[in-house]
């Protein structure tokens, strides 16, 4: 006769699973969080480059608000802050000089601050270059970010510092921007950590639900039980949840590009072929059923 489990034995085949279950979830809740911390510490740290040590200098600070990968610009709060004899005393942004600030936005390339008069914050769009959105979540752009001062018509030094401020997408410092541009930084911008890993994530899903569908429909085909009309109801759907699933894919990323071609374009054709392959097969059940049904049945010779 075997031997009966142990009581230990049997608390153990009863607890493993659950206490695997919840270290699994504690440890992707802890990578969840250093990823995150990592990603914010990095936009809270900024970029900066520029003559941060000189004492009659321009401050300029951008704050990165928002990528728009479909009109290649990234909107920008721009803050000035003369320093030294360029500012007027006691007062924090009112300059001492007439100032011209030549930028590397194409939309305003050039901004004029009288002397004694308040400097207001200014809105600037940054051209987005050597990047397409039909490459989305791998889409990557390049961006210049400089300016170039002079206080009536001399030259000023300049420090600039960059903050990362939009959520979809993050930027990094690729390298110092050329003298012909000003001070500033060639910024390398991508989606974001989370974004990428939620495009991811949809893709993955994706996959996995046309292969369940297919699997699905191969047993509801091996039984030929007629009409499956249950799995049918599952099968369609899980094909309208795809479509549901893919608008809402985050940055809004247009129809036939890279996350399409991936995953989204061949799941939803497994899961219509699926659907018409039970159809098929079950028709044809439900016609030799009927036949039989039909045909008369053979007197018995006595």
């Amino acid at each position: 006769m075997p031997r009966p489990p142990s009581s230990l034995r049997r608390t153990v085949r009863h607890w493993w699973f659950p206490a695997v279950a919840a270290l699994l979830i504690a440890g992707l809740c802890a990578a969840g969080a250093v990823l995150y911390v990592n990603e914010r510490g990095h936009r809270e740290q900024g970029m900066q480059t520029g003559s941060e040590q000189t004492r009659d200098r321009l401050d300029v600070k951008v704050h990165l608000l928002h990528s728009d990968a479909a009109t290649q610009s990234v909107t920008a709060w721009v803050d000035i802050d003369p320093k030294g004899s360029l500012r007027q005393p006691g007062e924090r942004d009112m300059p001492t000089k007439d100032l011209t600030i030549e930028t590397s936005s194409g939309e305003r390339p050039v901004l004029h601050y009288p002397a004694h008069q308040p400097i207001r914050t200014e809105t600037l769009a940054f051209h987005l270059q050597k990047g397409t959105i039909s490459d989305y979540p791998f889409d990557r752009y390049i961006t210049y970010v400089a300016f170039d001062p002079t206080a009536d018509g001399k030259d000023v030094p300049v420090s600039v510092r960059v903050l990362d401020k939009d959520p979809f997408f993050v930027a990094h410092k690729d390298r110092l921007v050329a003298k012909e541009l000003g001070t500033g930084l060639r910024l390398s911008i991508r989606r974001s950590r989370s974004n990428f890993l939620l495009a991811w994530f949809m893709m993955i899903v994706m996959w996995l639900m046309a292969l369940a569908v297919l699997v699905g429909a191969r047993l509801a085909a091996w039984y030929r039980r007629g009409m499956a009309w249950a799995a049918l109801s599952w099968m369609a759907a899980t094909l309208f949840a795809l479509v549901a699933l893919r608008k809402a894919a985050p940055g809004d990323p247009p129809i036939g590009s890279a996350f399409d071609y991936a995953a989204f374009f061949w799941a939803n054709l497994i899961i219509a072929a699926s659907v018409v392959y039970v159809v098929v097969v079950g028709f044809e059940a439900e016609r030799a059923k009927l036949l039989k049904d039909r045909r008369p049945s053979t007197p018995r010779r006595g």
